[in-house]
C-alpha cells in the first residue's frame, strides 16, 4: 500500500517586512489586505502542528498544491523553502505553485525557482516525461503511483486571482497521461486552480478549464488534487474509463475563519487489488475550539467512483459534512 498526503495553501507566514519598492505593484493591495484580514486568519504555528501530525503518520510521499506565500516577496521564497526542507526532502515532497506563489513576474531564480528540488522530473527515460519550457508537467514515480505535477499560477491584475494552463502544457499532459495509462500506474495529478471552474469564472477561475477537462476525458487519470478554494470539495470528473475524483483541500493554516473550515491535510491510502485500484481517504485537521489535530473523517475514493449516490462515507460530526460538497 502506498500512503499520499496532501495539503494546500500554507500562505507561511510571518510576512517578512517589505522593501519600498516592493510595494509598488500588486503586492500594495495584498499588503493592506494581509493586515486588514489575513494575518488573523493564516497562523503559523497551525501549519506547523499540521505538519508535525503529518510527519508521524509517515507517509511515502507529500503534495502540496500552491500558494506557499502570500505577496511574491523573495524573502517569502527563501522561508517557504526552509519549512519544505524541514517537511521533508525533495524525493519525499512535491509542489506546484499558485496564484499567489507567481503574485507578479518574477525571475524564475527569484521566486519559485527556489523549490525547484520539490518540482522536477525524477530521471524517467522517456523523453514523453521531459518537462515544458516553463517545467511543467513534471512526473515522479513512486512504485505503482505516478505524481504529475502542473503549474496553473499566472501573474494577474489586482484583486484577479485566475489561473490557466496553457495549451503546450495540456498537450504535454495529454501524452504523459496517455503514457503512464498504457504501463497501468495510479496517476495523480497535482494542480493549484480547481479543474472544475465554471466557463468564464475569469477573476478566480481556472481560465482554460474546458479545454482541461477535455484532456482527462479523453487520457484519463486516477486522482485529481487541488486547492485554491480553502474548502474542502469531492467532485467527479468523466474519463475514458468512467469517473476521476476530484479532491480539493482548505488551507493548511486557518485557525480561525467564519465561513471556512479550519485547517486540514488528507491522506491518500492507494492500493492495487485484482479487481483494480483502491484508494481510501483520510481527512485530518483542527475541528472547533480544539487546537489537537484529529481524524474528521473517511472515505471511500473508490466507491464514490462507482456510484456516488451510495458512496463509503463516514463522518465525525456534523460540521465536518457541512464543510463538504459533493456534486
Amino acid at each position: 500500500m502506498f500512503t499520499l498526503a496532501h495539503m494546500s495553501d500554507l500562505h507561511i507566514g510571518p510576512l517578512p517586512a517589505p522593501r519600498r519598492l516592493e510595494l509598488v505593484n500588486k503586492r500594495l493591495f495584498g499588503y493592506i489586505n494581509w493586515h486588514k484580514s489575513r494575518k488573523g486568519i493564516h497562523c503559523r504555528p497551525t501549519l506547523d502542528r499540521l505538519a508535525l501530525d503529518l510527519q508521524q503518520e509517515n507517509p511515502d510521499h507529500i503534495a502540496i498544491t500552491g500558494d506557499l506565500v502570500n505577496l511574491g516577496m523573495n524573502e517569502e521564497y527563501i522561508q517557504a523553502q526552509k519549512w519544505l526542507e524541514k517537511l521533508g526532502s525533495g524525493d519525499l515532497v512535491s509542489v506546484v505553485p499558485g496564484n499567489h506563489d507567481v503574485y507578479v513576474p518574477l525571475l524564475k531564480k527569484r521566486g519559485i525557482g527556489h523549490w525547484n528540488a520539490f518540482m522536477t522530473n525524477d530521471g524517467a527515460k522517456s523523453h514523453i516525461h521531459k518537462s515544458t519550457r516553463t517545467g511543467f508537467p513534471y512526473v515522479r514515480r513512486r512504485g505503482d503511483v505516478a505524481i504529475i505535477g502542473l503549474s496553473s499560477a499566472i501573474p494577474t491584475m489586482p484583486l484577479v486571482a485566475a489561473g490557466r494552463l496553457g495549451a503546450n502544457q495540456r498537450k504535454k499532459l495529454l501524452d504523459i497521461l496517455l503514457a503512464l495509462g498504457e504501463e497501468k500506474l495510479f496517476r495523480v495529478v497535482l494542480i493549484h486552480h480547481p479543474p472544475m471552474s465554471l466557463a468564464g469564472n475569469w477573476v478566480r477561475g481556472l481560465r482554460d478549464a474546458q479545454e482541461l477537462r477535455r484532456v482527462f476525458l479523453q487520457a484519463g487519470a486516477e486522482l485529481i488534487l487541488h486547492g485554491h478554494d480553502h474548502t474542502h470539495k469531492i467532485r467527479a470528473m468523466k474519463g475514458p474509463a468512467g469517473r476521476i475524483p476530484v479532491v480539493g483541500i482548505p488551507s493548511a493554516s486557518v485557525s480561525n475563519h467564519p465561513h471556512k473550515p479550519l485547517a486540514r491535510y488528507n491522506l491518500y491510502h492507494i492500493e492495487r487489488r485484482p479487481e483494480g485500484w483502491n484508494c481510501q481517504m483520510t481527512g485530518r485537521g483542527l475541528e472547533g475550539a480544539s487546537c489537537d489535530v484529529q481524524t474528521l473523517c473517511q472515505l471511500d475514493l473508490s466507491a464514490y467512483v462507482q456510484n456516488n449516490s451510495s458512496f463509503a462515507l463516514k463522518w465525525k460530526n456534523t460540521s465536518c459534512r457541512d464543510n463538504q460538497t459533493v456534486d
